[in-house]
């Protein structure tokens, strides 16, 4: 069966997986294909159904249980996204910032994410021209880019400048000599702090087109007329979708417990939200993937009929969640899959050691010796030593200088209250 893999750039390649294989195996064809397989968790792929509504594929599923294949000679067609968005510090491979920048700048121009001012939509603007075209050059400006600042919507309702050309231009040539990925990179850090960033949005037909965003802290509420309500994961009581109504018991400000009952367009779209609530929370707050979000899945009706003899059966049966791992999880796994590849490429450089055993206890501390080093390093700059804790959360992940430049912690993503200055033994720094 072949798969047609399109990207936010319009470019579409193929993959072809056996009729009866799982979405997993077509997305690590398709991270394979692009150089991002160490970092494959963030991702997922998109399909779209009969009532051309746009959901996730389950990749724990059959393929041609979920899309209308029309029959082996039709290709199924399938979009890569970012399923789950992280700080760009965090994504340790250049193409898979590549890869998330791309998708940004789509949900940019779509409107998906929106920017918190126009001095904000002007320093986008400037990097994406930067990272695209390169430096200013007066005789071939990029005007092509340059008029894509007046489709980036501001969440505010402040008047469009007249002077937003002339503002785009200006930024443009104080990045020059910028290379094309640290111009990525600093779009993603601008994105990072939008309100909207990782945000997934549903619709409902309840108390006049209530939406609701799920996203990397919770759940948001926007209702005409009315203030935004961010629901955190901590607040939530409980989560169940019932064909077309979703509801929500949580805590409200005040400790009280509260009902939030919304009707969405259709069966799938309801599920979908109780999907995202559900691998949202997982993915962004908790250290492990629990069994009971692994392990829920439903049946048709011959699958019940024939569970009820059998209970082991697999007849029917299709997974809830897909997720694997946690935020924490993803960079942990990433990181090691990255240097167990760089050490294969290193040790053969260093001959062959006269006795084996005496090979392997080097080979240990060295392993050893580097995985202190980066543990000791900033997660922000990778550069300098950490010696900073912010708290209450905790976290030692930076150092002073990056410490003052950030408002959150880098790993939890939380507000901190204060960011303690920390001194190491003097071993530590002589490792470092």
């Amino acid at each position: 069966m072949w798969c047609l893999i399109s990207q936010p750039n319009s470019v579409v390649f193929e993959v072809r997986v056996d009729p009866k294989s799982i979405g997993q195996e077509c997305l690590e064809k398709v991270c394979e294909y692009l150089g991002i397989s160490k970092e494959s968790d963030y991702f997922g792929l998109k399909y779209e159904n009969n009532k051309g509504e746009e959901l996730w594929l389950n990749l724990r599923n059959p393929i041609d249980r979920q899309v209308n294949c029309h029959g082996q000679t039709s290709p199924v067609r399938l979009a890569l996204r970012v399923k789950f968005w992280v700080p760009p510090h965090l994504l340790l491979q250049e193409t898979t910032r590549n890869q998330f920048y791309l998708h940004s700048r789509a949900d940019l121009l779509e409107k998906r994410l929106l920017a918190s001012d126009w001095d904000c939509v002007c320093r986008l603007i400037a990097l994406i021209a930067q990272a695209e075209s390169g430096n200013y050059d007066f005789a071939h400006p990029p005007h092509n880019i340059y008029m894509q600042a007046s489709s980036i919507a501001p969440i505010t309702n402040a008047q469009k400048p007249n002077d937003l050309l002339q503002k785009v231009i200006a930024l443009h040539k104080t990045y020059k000599d910028m290379k094309r990925s640290t111009a990525e990179y600093w779009l993603l850090k601008e994105i990072a702090e939008l309100e909207t960033f990782g945000e997934e949005l549903f619709s409902t037909k309840s108390h006049g087109g209530m939406s609701l965003g799920v996203g990397p802290h919770g759940i948001t509420i926007y209702e005409k007329n009315k203030v935004k309500q961010l629901i955190s994961f901590t607040n939530i009581i409980s989560a169940s979708s019932h064909r077309r109504i979703f509801k929500l018991e949580y805590l409200s400000i005040d400790n009280k417990e509260s009902l939030l009952e919304a009707k969405l367009d259709s069966n799938h779209v309801a599920s979908s939200l109780y999907r995202a609530l559900t691998e949202k929370h997982a993915f962004y707050s908790c250290e492990t993937v629990r069994s009971a979000v692994t392990a829920q899945f439903i049946r048709d009706l011959k699958g019940t009929i024939v569970s009820i003899f059998n209970e082991d059966s697999t007849l029917g049966k299709k997974y809830v969640f897909d997720i694997r791992r946690t935020c924490r999880e993803v960079y942990d796994n990433a990181r090691r899959a990255l240097y167990q590849e760089s050490g294969m490429q290193i040790i053969p450089q260093l001959g062959k050691p006269k006795h084996a055993h005496d090979g392997v206890n080097c080979k240990d501390s060295e392993e050893k010796l580097n995985r202190l080093m980066d543990a000791l390093t900033c997660k922000i700059c990778m550069d300098n030593q950490i010696d900073v804790v912010f708290l209450p959360c905790a976290h030692v992940v930076a150092c002073t200088t990056c410490a003052a430049r950030v408002d959150r912690c880098p790993l939890c993503r939380s507000e901190f209250e204060q960011a303690q200055k920390l001194y190491l033994p003097g071993e530590f720094k002589q490792i470092c």
